[in-house]
């Protein structure tokens, strides 16, 4: 979502956030056994919505990164932008922004138990 309209910087912001976001959840993994609590299953309904909406937007990553490198080639390459391919990564995006997000306000429901 950042700079979509500037193609020389939309790339690299968003790698960057992207690795941030990754390097954050296996900072987790290693400080807070965050998995393993997860599938435990005994938290409150709150930090559920917490988890799930994390690791979906986090699993979405792998394809928004897939798309957007693929319309990145293509530019790279002087080629004319795919249409279809350009509004997948763009509902990839949003999709994994507001995910992202929501996982972002109900993590604020992990503070009570200091996870």
């Amino acid at each position: 979502i950042v700079r979509t309209r500037a193609p020389r910087l939309h790339p690299p912001l968003m790698l960057a956030a992207i690795v941030g976001d990754l390097s954050l959840v296996i900072f987790l993994q290693f400080t807070r056994d965050a998995v393993q609590t997860a599938i435990q299953f005994k938290l409150e309904p709150l930090q559920q919505l917490h988890i799930g909406t994390s690791a979906v937007a986090t699993l979405l990553y792998i394809p928004i990164l897939i798309v957007g490198f693929q319309l990145w080639w293509a530019r790279s390459r002087g080629q004319a932008s795919n249409p279809v391919r350009r509004a997948l990564h763009r509902k990839l995006g949003i999709a994994t922004f507001l995910l992202r997000s929501a996982g972002f306000l109900f993590m604020f429901s992990m503070l009570k138990q200091g996870r």
